[in-house]
């Protein structure tokens, strides 16, 4: 999990705005550099192995020359394939969030699948079906790093999930990493990496990530991304998502999401971007009262659903 070292002096005078926004583009150059190297290494691979084949052929310039030639396009397009890959998001977030939904039996939560996101497209949105069912449908746009969302799940998280497996609520999870920092970056990968893996154990992974800011509330700590093997331990990741999170698989992905995130929210009825730790969105009001405040949640939700149902 690749992680950026910002010194501190760099960033005295910024706003906190300029700051997010500094070392969000640190990481993404960082990001870049080990990629360049990456494709340099193979082009360096390439350009041995083909020197070989053109002096072993002797007498053979042309074919030589044809093989090279066949070579490079098929690098070429190897190339495209790997960069394809690495802009793709996770299966089951194609609207950069995983939907979780419950048939109302107090305790099966069913995650929705859907395509993954290609690099560059737009995501879709869930529509919301309160209108006709009743279920209210709840975004969650977390930063899992922050002392916001530690405060918040703490007070209101059991209510939440006690909310889904009633019946009475979906609740779209979408991690971002609001401050743009290494640590957030790579929670919000390794997220993806249960999303599109291990889908049932996402929301374990989701709430093990949180615990962490819960515990550490006393001292400041919260979730970095020296936790995240911890964080798969406890929601008994496959190997399959160990490999995805150790490989910085969605990497590119969570930072494009966050950056959307963090500039716009489709799913709020009045323009609204994630411009603080928790943003929480239920049938496109979005919600404006104090994270610690269990009952305050509680009644914006009720005042959501009359207005969404109402008529």
């Amino acid at each position: 999990m690749a992680q950026v070292k910002v010194d501190r002096s760099l960033l005295q005078g910024m706003t906190k705005r300029e700051r997010q926004a500094f070392v969000r583009d640190m990481a993404r150059q960082e990001r870049e550099r080990r990629a360049r190297q990456r494709r340099q290494r193979r082009i360096a691979a390439w350009s041995a192995a083909g020197a070989v084949v053109v002096l072993a052929v002797a007498g053979g310039i042309t074919a030589g020359v044809v093989s090279a030639g066949n070579a490079a396009a098929a690098e070429a397009a190897k190339e495209a394939e790997a960069a394809a890959d690495a802009a793709r998001g996770p299966a089951n977030m194609l609207t950069d969030g995983l939907l979780l939904k419950s048939a109302g039996d107090g305790s099966t939560v069913t995650p929705v699948t859907t395509g993954a996101l290609e690099g560059g497209a737009t995501p879709e949105k869930s529509a919301s079906e309160v209108a006709t069912t009743g279920v209210l449908d709840v975004q969650l746009y977390v930063d899992p790093t922050s002392a916001e969302a530690a405060t918040f799940w703490s007070t209101s998280g059991a209510t939440l999930q006690s909310a889904l497996t009633a019946g009475d609520v979906s609740l779209e999870l979408h991690p971002i990493a609001q401050t743009g920092s290494a640590d957030a970056l790579a929670a919000v990968a390794a997220f993806g990496c249960f999303a599109a893996l291990q889908p049932d154990a996402a929301l374990a992974a989701w709430n093990a990530m949180l615990q962490i800011g819960i515990d550490g509330a006393a001292t400041g700590t919260t979730l970095t991304s020296g936790d995240l093997s911890g964080v798969m331990t406890t929601a008994a990741a496959t190997d399959d998502v160990v490999d995805c999170v150790d490989g910085d698989t969605y990497a590119q992905w969570a930072d494009a999401a966050s950056t959307r995130a963090t500039t716009s929210i489709p799913y709020a009825t009045d323009a609204t971007a994630a411009s603080s730790g928790v943003t929480v969105v239920a049938a496109g009001s979005v919600y404006t009262g104090p994270l610690d405040d269990a009952a305050a949640l509680s009644s914006f939700l009720s005042q959501a659903l009359t207005t969404a149902t109402a008529g």
